[in-house]
């Protein structure tokens, strides 16, 4: 007799966990769902058959063999997981499995598991599973998914795991080593989302066709991912929200406070966690992260980008500033690219992920840039310096040059002067 698919429950029917549960049951499983929010759940039982809905954590929880947990972080997780009276916790068999697929700090993976053997559950298998991609790549089952724990767990969970994932990485090293790797993987996120916007709005803002800048820039040296994926955003705000602003702050928070545990630079992020912060206060966060661009427009044209498409120099709605043109962006984008990766993978190395993994995860994911492919064995040589980058002179004097070119149009560019001041710095060691 053929065994019986294991029994899961799913909490967080958020809009990644929701395409993360439904692709589950269309795979087979019989998936019991938990939200706070009742339309979520009540959506949740119209998928299949396979469907259930709890009332709590602790309900959910009842004789399955994996729980599931994608809330957004680890504040809600933790009532979710250890409340005396609904928690799931409380109603987890022996032996079961807790799949935590929240970014949370690699600090809070620790303490989980140090809560569990406090209270006597050590029986209770834990994998530190975060993922990446996005709602659509969740419904369809594509995620990359950064696994770490007990060799015998993730194997006992793999079959789930890859249901999830287009791209399951074991990250060697024990617990927590899942989120270090997507911790790493999101400073080079964090920056070139925002850095996107520094790079549209410039272009706006100087009277360039932004289409033509978004089709010359993206298919140059100066291309990456998320320039590709939001900017047409950007340039259609019909398109409508991809990802919410306060997911990459919070994702970015998560990185730049484990940076300060450990008293370890992360400038160029931190420099965008402000920009990401000032918009939510603009009463932006819950609407697509790439309105960040609206940080460097005139508040009169909020939508400057879109209206500046496919506009000639003699239709453009402000004057053409003819020293700005689409190279200038092109080398600020790669300046900043370049710089980036010293911090993320100096970050990398400090919290012992293997770099060669490494390279794997963002070549093949949403943060990477054609900079991070061409320079990223150099100035790993080099100690993550930008002295392994072949054109570093070049590249610097071109950053300085495109900053010098923008001033008397006094507009700012927050993540390209950070560059410059550590292509400066390391150049004086």
């Amino acid at each position: 007799m053929a065994s019986q698919p294991p029994k899961i429950a799913f909490a967080g029917l958020g809009a990644m966990g929701y395409g993360m549960a439904t692709h589950l049951l269309k795979s087979g499983y019989a998936v019991t769902g938990f939200d706070v929010y009742q339309p979520a759940l009540d959506r949740f039982l119209k998928e299949s058959k396979s469907a259930s809905a709890a009332k709590t954590p602790k309900q959910a929880s009842q004789d399955v063999d994996f729980f599931i947990c994608m809330v957004a972080n680890s504040i809600q997780a933790a009532p979710l997981l250890f409340d005396p009276e609904t928690g799931a916790v409380k109603g987890l068999k022996d032996n079961a499995t807790i799949i935590m697929c929240s970014t949370v700090a690699p600090a809070y993976i620790d303490e989980l598991a140090s809560r569990l053997k406090e209270i006597g559950r050590s029986d209770i298998r834990l994998i530190d599973s975060p993922v990446s991609g996005g709602a659509g790549r969740a419904a369809e089952g594509t995620l990359s998914i950064f696994a770490s724990g007990a060799k015998q767990d993730i194997e006992n969970a793999k079959a789930i795991l890859e249901y999830m994932s287009g791209k399951l990485y074991e990250i060697p090293g024990g617990l927590g080593g899942g989120s270090k790797a997507k911790l790493v993987h999101q400073i080079f996120a964090g920056i070139n989302i925002a850095m996107s916007s520094e790079a549209m709005g410039l272009a706006a803002a100087a009277g360039l066709d932004t289409k033509e800048v978004f089709e010359r820039v993206k298919g140059s040296r100066a291309g990456s991912w998320m320039f590709e994926n939001r900017v047409p955003h950007m340039l259609d705000p019909d398109l409508g929200r991809y990802s919410a602003m306060t997911i990459i702050a919070k994702d970015v928070g998560i990185i730049t406070s484990t940076s300060r545990a450990h008293k370890f630079p992360l400038p160029l992020l931190s420099t965008a966690e402000q920009l990401y912060l000032t918009a939510i206060t603009q009463g932006w966060g819950t609407e697509d992260d790439c309105v960040l661009v609206r940080l460097y427009l005139p508040p009169s044209k909020p939508d400057l980008v879109a209206t500046q498409a496919g506009t000639s120099f003699k239709e453009a709605s402000i004057p053409l500033h003819n020293n700005i043109t689409w190279e200038t962006i092109r080398d600020l984008m790669i300046g900043v690219h370049t710089a980036s990766i010293t911090e993320a993978m100096g970050f990398c190395e400090y919290l012992g992920i293997d770099v060669g993994l490494m390279y794997d995860i963002v070549s093949n994911a949403a943060g990477n840039s054609r900079v991070f492919e061409e320079c990223f064995r150099g100035m790993g040589k080099m100690g993550w310096s930008v002295a392994g980058v072949e054109d570093v002179e070049v590249v610097k004097e071109r950053v300085a040059k495109a900053i010098d070119a923008v001033y008397p149009l006094r507009y700012p560019l927050y993540l390209s002067s950070t560059a410059l001041q550590e292509f400066w710095r390391q150049g004086r060691r």
